[in-house]
């Protein structure tokens, strides 16, 4: 649908240009046309010959250039857009005042020259600025922030992701489930920290990286929320990077790095871990639970059995080890927390 609009935007042009440009050309020509050049419609099929013939292959690039626009403008949010356009008309109409300004002046070709150049880079800073700095105009007005938080109507956070979050790959289960709102920004810096890992000659650095690359794109798949936002840096340091642009940007960091999570804590910004997720649904077993068990291999001990719960919390079965391969009804007698993580001791529910 979008090529065939530009086609037709296309073909306006040629025809606005053929209408304009061919009786101006007849005039300089030092002989005189036939008469039958002398119509509109000859001069707007010719005007769009002659546009295609020198602007044709710039179609394939406006409609990738259109495409990404399309895709950047549905990453963002309803409210985001709303002042970013508010940003637009604002700088626009700044421009059109300059204007009026520099006409009074009556200087050649700068009172041309400088309007054009005014509205593309104020409506421009005026977007950006609207689209950036929409959450602090929201500030300008605390009754109704008071009362959007009262009605519980907050607008989500957006999470910028960690590399190692991407490397672990957990955090996709996480986003399918719903868990996750608001954006999830991948920023650059991150992505071509993964690319030098996934291009590192150490073979486990880049098994991760090419993990992490995968894990992006299945990321991607699996939610429309997710993109990739342009950062220009000088120097790559991807974790005083995060700080920086979530502070800017007043957002969270989605990691898994300890280290991480507690400069993330000095500095006030609020942090997703996703160990620390997988640690608060961890299954909750006391003495007592009983519940059903694949025994998969024997223990360290003489006649043990061990199986393991959804969680990976390990199970050490007393008499199992003549239960290896078999689900069996098991009753939980002790839980050991240790620093590797806890593990239960359970032996078989003989009522059953």
């Amino acid at each position: 649908m979008l090529k065939y609009l530009l086609y037709v935007v296309y073909i306006l042009i040629g025809i606005s240009l053929g209408v304009w440009l061919f009786p101006e050309l007849q005039m300089l020509l030092p002989f005189e046309i036939p008469r039958i050049f002398n119509n509109i419609l000859i001069s707007g099929t010719l005007g769009v010959l002659l546009f295609f013939l020198l602007f044709g292959w710039t179609l394939s690039h406006a409609h990738n250039f259109l495409k990404k626009s399309e895709g950047y403008l549905l990453s963002r949010s309803l409210v985001e857009i709303v002042f970013a356009t508010l940003g637009m008309v604002l700088g626009l109409v700044i421009a059109v005042l300059i204007s009026l300004l520099i006409n009074t002046l009556d200087i050649p070709l700068i009172g041309e020259i400088v309007p054009i150049v005014f509205a593309v880079v104020l409506g421009y800073l005026g977007f950006i600025i609207g689209l950036r700095k929409f959450s602090e105009v929201l500030d300008f007005f605390p009754k109704a922030s008071q009362k959007a938080k009262a009605d519980g109507n907050q607008i989500a956070l957006k999470k910028f992701i960690d590399t190692s979050v991407i490397i672990d790959g957990r955090i996709i289960d996480v986003v399918e489930t719903g868990f996750l709102e608001g954006e999830i920004i991948i920023p650059q810096f991150v992505l071509d920290e993964l690319q030098l890992i996934a291009d590192a000659t150490d073979p486990v650095k880049r098994e991760k990286g090419q993990r992490g690359l995968d894990m992006l794109n299945a990321l991607q798949e699996k939610s429309r929320n997710v993109r990739i936002e342009p950062v220009t840096y000088d120097k790559l340091d991807v974790d005083q990077q995060l700080i920086e642009i979530a502070k800017k940007e007043k957002g969270a960091i989605l990691t898994t790095d300890y280290n991480l999570n507690k400069i993330c804590q000095l500095h006030d910004i609020p942090v997703l871990n996703v160990n620390e997720l997988s640690g608060a649904i961890k299954t909750v077993v006391v003495q007592g639970d009983v519940f059903e068990l694949f025994v998969s291999k024997t223990g360290k001990e003489e006649n043990q059995g061990v199986g393991y719960l959804d969680d990976g919390t390990m199970v050490v079965v007393e008499n199992g080890e003549n239960l290896i391969n078999q689900m069996v009804p098991v009753i939980v007698t002790s839980v050991l927390q240790t620093n590797s993580g806890r593990i239960v001791f359970a032996k078989l529910e003989k009522n059953k």
